[in-house]
């Protein structure tokens, strides 16, 4: 009839079977454990998503009066840097003014200090011909003046010739001789 090692055989792999449909709904219960755990943390998950989202909004409520409030900065900035930015330009204009009436007066100063250059150059060379003529004269004076000593002393001893000729025929005696 039956063969018993068969039936065994049968039984055994029917075990097997067993075993491993076992292990299968061991593993499928770990499986649904871990998808119902899966499931409680993604709830979790999204109730913490959800927090995050409306701290997220309230972030972005703030952010948006921080932006309000440095836009309104930025704008007093802005209106004070075209404030500013008027005043450099009427100050560089001004400097600007200035520096060309600086330049002017160097110019014209420069123009002086040649023209007083040139003067003191010919006041220098007038004082040298000055000084020539000077010495010219004085030489010329001296020349003179030997001429008119020699003429009077030659008149004067001529005169004294003279004097002492006719006093010598009057018989008047020398007052100088004694």
């Amino acid at each position: 009839m039956y063969d018993t090692d068969k039936v065994l055989q049968k039984l055994e792999d029917l075990n097997s079977g067993i075993k491993t449909l076992q292990g299968n709904v061991a593993q499928l219960q770990i499986d649904v454990k871990g998808l119902k755990d899966g499931q409680t943390a993604l709830h979790n998950g999204q109730a913490s998503l959800q927090g995050d989202v409306k701290s997220l909004q309230n972030g972005q409520h703030s952010l948006q009066g921080t932006v309000k409030g440095i836009q309104d900065t930025q704008k007093s900035i802005l209106e004070t840097g075209e404030r500013r930015w008027k005043l450099l330009t009427g100050i560089a204009q001004t400097v600007s003014t200035i520096l060309e009436e600086q330049h002017a007066q160097r110019t014209d100063i420069r123009s002086l200090h040649d023209q007083g250059r040139s003067l003191h150059d010919e006041l220098h060379a007038s004082k040298e011909e000055l000084k020539s003529e000077i010495l010219a004269a004085r030489a010329e004076a001296k020349r003179d003046t030997m001429d008119l000593k020699a003429t009077v002393i030659r008149k004067l001893k001529g005169h004294e010739h003279r004097i002492d000729a006719l006093e010598d025929a009057a018989g008047i005696p020398h007052p100088d001789e004694n």
